[in-house]
């Protein structure tokens, strides 16, 4: 469609439900630039549980309190593909230096990790079994250091005995059985596998002697618990001695009523915080590289804003709104989650692209344009359009799963002109996959020459 005067330029079966995978995330940032403003931020806080004033050595229990903030990491901002990422703890770090900078010496109590501004339900329905070992299916949580994952690395040793496993970082978070054996050769044979519920690393197989580091990035499987345990190292690194334990405080959905209520309650004293990059930074990171998680918390922070209580199911209601606003009529999508993790998501390409034509004409169009990956330049389209003369002026968001291939977003003609596209394949067979991902840039590199 052309992105100015809606004439449509071509069309195959555009009302036909999709399962869109992470195309799914153009609809949340969509939603979340539109009720949050650009310019929004998150905060990070450490209180005290108890009385305590600045200087005071001494304190009880401390909160580290998540504020949503989908970027407490070593990531840099605004995105930049060839940056190299910075210590993965570096926002705990900066806490922990502003409580030593208090003055505080001793925590006489707890550490806790409390992510009750989205009540807890960790794992939207449609995400399957296995999604939440890895980083792209962590849980959900208003508290998410360092993406609320681990990198995981193998290295080979001497042939006949037990490779090298680390974690990083390591804080002593996960129990490692480390059974990968090396042998001669360059064939690995690596499998990780964790119980449901198990904070026990089970690595089993075979590594070749001569093969480089296999590496990976794993979930945890408690997000509040796992930053509690960063800010209490951190804290006993700087000599602060701590007490008590390193526990997580989550809000369950029944309670989710209370989350966003007034309260007289006297604000508990402050020991550090931190404030978030803006808004549009976080979408570039959510849509150029498909991080899951951040459009999950994302989806949470609009029902939150707009509906008082931080839900999937608040996030959903208002999505759905706004969709309405946007001109997508009420069965013209199904998404069950803010990412596209979900198996039972559908909507449609004319829908999409009504929501991309929606959008272009909306006063964050700079923003938006600019959180999608670029092709042959950045982000999931980096390594695509390499041979496709004019691929920089792709802008468009992919989505992948098992049988599943999308892309949906603008492209801008020779003779200066925008189009809206949007496409989807489903049901493809997996060696079809390559196939259908060039079939799409060849479509796009019609129209770019069209």
């Amino acid at each position: 469609m052309d992105a100015d005067t809606g004439e449509v330029l071509a069309e195959q079966s555009s009302e036909q439900f999709f399962i869109p995978a992470s195309n799914t995330k153009l609809y949340t940032t969509a939603v979340a630039l539109e009720r949050l403003g650009s310019d929004y931020r998150f905060t990070t806080t450490v209180e005290a549980e108890s009385t305590w004033s600045k200087g005071q050595p001494v304190v009880g229990s401390i909160r580290l309190a998540g504020g949503g903030d989908p970027n407490l990491s070593g990531r840099v901002l605004p995105f930049s593909e060839d940056a190299e990422p910075g210590d993965p703890l570096v926002a705990i770090d900066q806490l922990a230096d502003q409580i030593v900078n208090q003055g505080v010496r001793r925590v006489e109590g707890d550490v806790i990790g409390d992510d009750t501004r989205y009540p807890y339900a960790p794992y939207p329905s449609g995400w399957t079994f296995d999604d939440g070992l890895w980083y792209y299916g962590t849980p959900v949580s208003a508290l998410a250091v360092n993406d609320s994952s681990v990198h995981l690395r193998i290295l080979p040793a001497d042939a006949g005995t037990l490779a090298e496993a680390s974690l990083a970082p390591d804080i002593d978070y996960f129990i490692v059985q480390d059974q990968v054996v090396t042998v001669p050769g360059s064939d690995n044979h690596i499998s990780v596998a964790r119980l449901p519920g198990s904070n026990e690393l089970v690595l089993t197989g075979t590594i070749g002697e001569s093969t480089p580091a296999v590496e990976d990035d794993l979930g945890v499987l408690d997000p509040a618990l796992f930053a509690a345990r960063a800010l209490k190292a951190a804290l006993q690194d700087r000599g602060i001695a701590v007490t008590g334990e390193a526990i997580a405080e989550h809000s369950s959905i029944t309670e989710a009523h209370t989350i966003a209520a007034p309260t007289a309650l006297a604000p508990s004293p402050e020991l550090a915080s931190i404030k978030s990059e803006p808004l549009w930074q976080a979408i570039q990171v959510i849509n150029k590289t498909s991080q899951n998680l951040h459009a999950e918390m994302l989806l949470r922070e609009v029902g939150l804003v707009s509906r008082r209580t931080g839900t999937l199911a608040a996030g959903l209601n208002e999505r759905d709104a706004f969709l309405e606003q946007a001109g997508i009529a009420g069965a013209g999508s199904e998404l069950a989650d803010g990412s596209g993790l979900a198996r039972q998501n559908l909507t449609s390409p004319a829908a999409t692209v009504t929501l991309l034509k929606y959008m272009w004409a909306s006063p964050e169009r700079d923003n938006w344009l600019a959180s999608l990956s670029t092709g042959a330049v950045d982000g999931s389209l980096r390594h695509r359009f390499g041979t496709v003369a004019g691929a920089d002026r792709v802008h468009a968001k992919t989505g992948s799963l098992a049988h599943v291939s999308t892309l949906s977003g603008y492209l801008q003609r020779k003779n200066g002109r925008w189009v809206v596209f949007s496409m989807m394949a489903n049901a493809e067979a997996d060696a079809d996959a390559t196939a259908v991902r060039s079939y799409f840039d060849r479509v796009c590199e019609i129209f770019l020459n069209y």
